[in-house]
């Protein structure tokens, strides 16, 4: 996939990357998407929700939309997503024509759909918790906020009360993010947290909802 430094972005401040660099496309599919298809197959009898909260130019959920498509998955799949920091995005990059169908590219807030699939969502440029479902309403979570420990303000002490108030049943939340604050609030909210070792920057961590 070319252009990778293009789909990252760095934080203004601390100069931290939002993307691993080299393989933005790789890291979204090890860390986020493919842990959570592991244990939360979608059923085409129902729909699949996905939540990513830290949305960015949305690379954890376009892999995840190709990852759909390439296990022939005919359901429906509603997306929603929360970026809190929409002006580090700017200026969007010309979208590089072997990334694929990226529906809300430089249209954050616009709602999207995928042509001739049951596919749609929408982005707010808006922060967690305050802008999340107040019910049961993701299958798949993916956290992606910017460093807890430079960042705390990304990461209030409500954000995983009210992430599990808005995750369904069975629900799989998937996160780079290992820090043991945050394992000791999902285990808190009731959530099963798995560290999981693997490539790129770090271990990454899957948590279930039972």
């Amino acid at each position: 996939m070319s252009g990778a430094t293009d789909l990252s972005y760095q934080h203004p401040q601390t100069g931290e990357w939002a993307h691993h660099i080299k393989d933005p496309h790789g890291e979204a599919l090890h860390c986020f998407v493919n842990p959570a298809l592991e244990v939360r197959l979608p059923s085409e009898r129902d729909s699949l929700r996905i939540l990513e909260i830290g949305f960015g130019r949305g690379a954890n959920t376009a892999a995840a939309l190709e990852k759909l498509r390439e296990i022939n998955y005919a359901g429906q799949v509603s997306g929603m997503g929360l970026e809190p920091n929409p002006a580090f995005l700017e200026p969007w990059p010309q979208k590089p024509p072997d990334w694929g169908e990226w529906p809300w590219w430089n249209s954050l807030e616009t709602p999207w759909t995928c042509q001739g699939r049951l596919w749609s969502g929408f982005v707010k440029k808006a922060k967690a918790p305050a802008a999340l479902p107040a019910e049961p309403w993701a299958d798949w979570v993916f956290l992606d906020l910017f460093s807890p420990n430079k960042h705390p303000q990304d990461w209030p002490d409500g954000l995983i009360r009210a992430l599990s108030k808005a995750s369904r049943p069975g629900a799989v939340l998937t996160s780079y993010c290992c820090a043991r604050t945050l394992r000791n609030r999902l285990r808190e909210a009731g959530w099963q947290v798995e560290r999981l070792t693997g490539d790129f920057r770090r271990d990454h961590l899957r948590a279930r909802m039972p």
